[in-house]
């Protein structure tokens, strides 16, 4: 059993090295303003060599952080090709079709593994929140404190706001932050693994809060 194991080793260290590389491309195009599907969308078509669509390629082509992480990506998909060939050369047909068919159960057994832990939320929140502040910290990318979410007539629109460390609104209720005054809506605050629904005007609010506000865009952008 050591020697099957030992032999997929290269193959198990390769898959666990490109997930992770996929999963850092998804959390710095999340930090760009994408939202968090279309970042893991992008990050694996980029990966996997598949195509976008014109509207995805003009959302990665408009900003020099995305561009560069899906040309890297783009890269290491082509060299992660290679290396998935090369470990299966070296793990597979040198043994008896009995050990062979042990290591692709116990591959396919790991992959299933690996799935079904990062479709916990739990794991993937933790797992994403570790890698941006490692990002973040690194100076790799900055985050956007707002993110346009939709666009409506008139200037109107709901956006993301992205309560940062020196935030002047940071431990004031959404009272005192002046939102009412503008006329800006807060539609709700994701604090965490906790989403505050429709939130009251002496509501504080806290470092790291997401803020879902409509409004006149342009109101909205005065707090970014």
């Amino acid at each position: 059993m050591m020697s099957i194991l030992s032999a997929i080793l290269p193959l198990i260290l390769i898959i666990i090295i490109f997930f992770l590389v996929v999963r850092i491309a998804t959390v710095i195009l999340k930090l760009t303003g994408l939202d968090e599907k279309t970042s893991r969308f992008q990050a694996i078509s980029a990966f996997t060599g598949t195509g976008f669509t014109t509207k995805e390629a003009e959302k990665v082509l408009g900003d020099n952080m995305r561009r560069k992480t899906v040309a890297v990506l783009m890269i290491l998909g082509k060299v992660g090709i290679v290396s998935v060939i090369a470990s299966l050369f070296l793990s597979f047909g040198k043994t008896t079709l009995s050990h062979d068919l042990w290591k692709v159960f116990i591959v396919l057994i790991f992959i299933a593994f690996l799935y079904k832990l990062t479709a916990l939320d739990s794991f993937s929140r933790w797992l994403n929140r570790f890698i941006e502040k490692k990002v973040i910290a690194k100076g790799i990318v900055q985050q956007k404190i707002l993110e346009e979410l939709f666009h409506l007539p008139d200037g109107y629109g709901i956006a993301k706001l992205i309560i940062a460390k020196d935030s002047e609104e940071k431990n004031r209720t959404l009272s005192d932050a002046g939102f009412i005054k503008k006329n800006i809506l807060v539609l709700s605050i994701e604090r965490k693994d906790k989403l505050i629904a429709f939130p009251k005007a002496d509501d504080t609010i806290e470092e790291d809060d997401k803020l879902l506000c409509y409004g006149l865009l342009e109101n909205i952008k005065t707090y970014a």
